[in-house]
């Protein structure tokens, strides 16, 4: 910190930031639970819409988003990095599992990186991002 700054000034700059990782924070777990509800929706729509299944069959296809989805807010809460890392796996997992099943379209592509690649890599930067709080000893 700057020499000459008040410690009423210091102090106010780690009130600061400790409200900018809040709202990383809330970002973060809001960028987790819209892209999982969207995930959720995708999964059980697709195979009741297009596949035939019925609505038993389309839950249980999407109940895998939801789990992913609870996992990472249930981690995100306590362990931020973690979630980060989770998140950041998830991302270039899903990037692997397209280039090996080679069988994605490049519509495809443009919708898994728009819609799923993208959020979850901002998402696991915002988890990042809050976890570097200090802790401000009282």
């Amino acid at each position: 910190m700057p020499i000459g700054r008040s410690t009423e000034e210091r102090d106010m700059s780690e009130q600061d930031m400790m409200e900018r990782k809040n709202i990383e924070r809330i970002f973060a777990r809001g960028f987790t639970v819209l892209g999982g509800i969207f995930w959720i929706g995708a999964a059980f729509a697709g195979p009741y819409v297009y596949g035939g299944q019925s609505v038993f069959g389309a839950f249980g296809t999407a109940i895998y988003p939801l789990i992913y989805t609870v996992a990472v807010l249930t981690i995100g809460w306590f362990y931020e990095r973690l979630a980060a890392l989770i998140l950041a796996l998830g991302a270039v997992g899903t990037i692997a599992w397209g280039l090996i099943n080679n069988t994605w379209e490049p519509f495809v592509w443009g919708i898994m990186l728009s819609f799923f690649v993208a959020p979850t890599v901002i998402s696991a930067v915002l988890y990042y991002l809050a976890g570097n709080v200090r802790t401000v000893e009282g």
